[in-house]
């Protein structure tokens, strides 16, 4: 599925082709690549902004009914987590 993934802060976006049924925490890497950010040292969150959805780890973007077009962002920190 293609995905356009912003860099928290920065606005940047790329598009991004994800499988959809792996858990977050093994495609968020390739991600965090994609953007040039060092995924192996920040704790970095994903947010879906075009349905409001916050994904943890163990997530799948096909359980959570994202699609393909979906802008997410990414954002190092934890500072894109809901309160």
């Amino acid at each position: 599925m293609e995905l356009f993934i912003c860099r928290g802060f920065s606005g940047q976006i790329v598009r991004v082709d994800c499988e959809d049924d792996l858990p977050v925490q093994h495609i968020i890497g390739a991600m965090a690549e994609q953007l040039g950010m060092n995924w192996q040292q920040e704790r970095l969150g994903l947010y879906n902004l075009t349905r409001d959805i916050e994904y943890t780890s163990g997530d799948t973007l096909r359980h959570r009914n994202t699609c393909s077009g979906d802008l997410l962002m990414l954002a190092d920190g934890g500072s894109c987590h809901k309160n």
